[in-house]
């Protein structure tokens, strides 16, 4: 999926229009892959983020996992929602 396509199709008014290049750079960087691979660049660009002082609040990391997702397969989508769904249980 085209990163415009889900920009477009999301609310992204009030994000940053630094934090929106950060976020279609780092959808560019993850087309393909399974679910360990959107981790690992959700990791990584959460790393990236912050060396650059990026912090993004909650809704703002909701639209980059739907990003991150849309660029899945479906059953890696559920895998990853999964996933997704343990790591935030785990946080509370």
């Amino acid at each position: 999926m085209n990163f415009d396509d889900v920009f477009n199709a999301q609310n992204t008014t009030g994000i940053s229009p630094e934090k929106l290049a950060f976020l279609k750079a780092m959808s560019a960087r993850q087309a393909g892959g399974g679910p360990k691979d959107m981790m690992a660049a959700l990791m990584a660009a959460s790393n990236n983020a912050a060396k650059q002082g990026i912090a993004f609040n909650e809704a703002e990391r909701d639209l980059m996992l739907d990003v991150l997702l849309k660029n899945l397969s479906p059953e890696e989508s559920k895998k990853a929602q999964s996933m997704i769904q343990m790591m935030k249980r785990m946080k509370r």
